[in-house]
């Protein structure tokens, strides 16, 4: 038997059991999603096992479990081996399988493979639940039975953040009142992009204040997740985002996201302490496959997309009105650079005209306005 080390340096030979949920796991290739096998033992024998087939259906674990029930096992008190670590977050089509751990009464958990999904966080998850974690106890293993799933996690969504604006730059007036600033060809064009994103992205300040439902509202238009970037949970549960039912509405929180709120909700991603993280949030939706996000929030989400260095492009939709104040609402807000040579270098793509605007499209440079 070959031996393996946990993160805490302690040696143990490879477990036959382990070695069974790597079996399982190579029985089918479900990508994007990974290849995991698992086997539930109590008393010495495999009391259960299980893999996952394909996305959407039952994760290994669930599986496992479900084995071992129907064989008229006790799965209370068994030791659950698994070649990938268990999920915890609620961001996809199948419950989280911590969840599923939990319930079962299952008191020990073998892990080979760290999950580099940042939305994984399932062994902290057992460990707060007094479940006995070992792991990753083989590494290398897991990650040459998944090189394809960590390939397509480690590849960064493209991000585009679209506003309209007046020619003198500004989103909104001083009372914040915004419809509209541009034409209504314009806006019927951003339908169309909306359906040819994955997701859109707004902050909650956006939803509290338009009630947008962010769908693509054309003839054959399909529609994108809603990402809702919401530190502190201040969505209104009357939203018209959460009052879709379509199960595409994920809400990008935080640790101080109220509990009582939390529970009300589906599709909830923690990503941050007291602010959302949005590198984090970023390669979770990418897991998840999501690779082109629209962001249509206001200046305060696009600033902090942009210091984040997420943002690959920037679409303009410029219409021939002033709306001048110093109060009014800029494209990109934050406290600002105070110097000239630390601006955000943008590289021209293209100028086209749509109905009475100019939709102005950039690249942005990955630099600083010095190396101009």
């Amino acid at each position: 038997m070959r031996n393996y080390k946990t993160d805490a340096g302690e040696t143990h030979p490879m477990d036959r059991f382990m070695a069974l949920a790597f079996s399982l796991a190579k029985r089918v290739d479900p990508f994007p999603n990974p290849r995991v096998g698992a086997v539930l033992m109590k008393g010495g024998c495999a009391i259960g096992r299980g893999y996952h087939k394909r996305a959407g259906m039952p994760h290994a674990e669930i599986e496992a479990i479900g084995d071992a029930k129907r064989n008229g096992g006790d799965v209370r008190g068994a030791t659950l081996y698994v070649t990938l670590e268990p999920c915890s977050h609620t961001i996809k089509r199948t419950p989280p399988c911590t969840e599923a751990i939990i319930s079962a009464g299952i008191t020990r958990v073998v892990y080979a493979m760290r999950d580099p999904n940042p939305l994984v966080s399932g062994a902290r998850e057992l460990e707060s639940h007094g479940i006995r974690i070992t792991g990753p106890t083989d590494q290398r293993t897991g990650e040459s039975l998944n090189r394809r799933y960590i390939k397509n996690i480690s590849q960064k969504p493209f991000v585009m953040v679209k506003m309209a604006m007046s020619a003198d730059g500004k989103t909104a007036t001083r009372t914040g009142d915004s419809k509209w600033v541009s034409c209504p060809e314009s806006r019927e064009y951003v339908h169309r992009l909306r359906s040819e994103f994955d997701a859109v992205m707004v902050g909650a300040g956006t939803v509290i204040k338009d009630d947008p439902k962010l769908t693509a509202r054309i003839r054959g238009g399909r529609n994108p997740y809603r990402v809702i970037v919401d530190g502190a949970l201040r969505t209104p549960m009357d939203s018209n985002v959460l009052r879709n039912r379509d199960g595409r509405t994920i809400i990008a929180t935080t640790e101080k996201a109220p509990k009582s709120k939390l529970k009300k909700l589906r599709n909830v991603l923690p990503c941050g302490k007291s602010e959302v993280d949005m590198r984090k949030l970023l390669l979770g939706l990418g897991a998840m496959g999501i690779k082109k996000i629209l962001i249509e929030g206001g200046g305060e989400l696009n600033a902090t997309a942009l210091e984040a260095g997420i943002v690959d492009r920037i679409c303009l939709f410029v219409a021939p009105k002033i709306i001048g104040g110093r109060n009014a609402k800029p494209v990109f807000g934050g406290e600002g650079i105070a110097r000239m040579t630390d601006a955000t270098v943008l590289n021209p793509q293209k100028i086209r005209k749509i109905g009475i605007d100019l939709m102005l499209t950039y690249d942005v440079v990955r630099g600083k306005a010095q190396s101009l």
